[in-house]
């Protein structure tokens, strides 16, 4: 039996930077688009794994601006401002982007 639900668009971070704008690197091609909105996940070490820095950015949604096809930049979701990530933590490794969906399409068991 198949799973039933909706299928996630994730993507592995390569690279947080630090500065002005926040600029996020996955570690292969995304699939985003620019205005597509998207939540950071697993970039703090609440869990047994180490910090992995950039914990400002964790669980938050942002607006996307793609830059290619393996970078964009982050801005807040309600004043599209791009994110100063300055003073953060440098980031370490791991993580998480998440698409948030505005769209859903659920693939469950064929009709019969």
């Amino acid at each position: 039996m198949s799973a039933i639900g909706q299928i996630p668009h994730r993507s592995e971070i390569l690279t947080v930077s630090i500065g002005y704008p926040c600029v996020i690197t996955t570690t292969a091609a995304h699939g985003y688009r620019t205005f597509d909105f998207i939540r950071l996940s697993n970039l703090n070490g609440l869990m047994p794994a180490p910090q992995h820095g950039a914990d400002q950015l964790n669980s938050n949604k942002y607006r996307i601006i793609v830059l290619s096809e393996d970078t964009f930049l982050i801005q807040d979701p309600i004043t599209f401002q791009d994110i100063d990530s300055t003073n953060f933590p440098p980031y370490t490794t791991g993580g998480n982007v998440n698409l948030v969906e505005n769209t859903f399409f659920f693939y469950g068991p064929p009709e019969e």
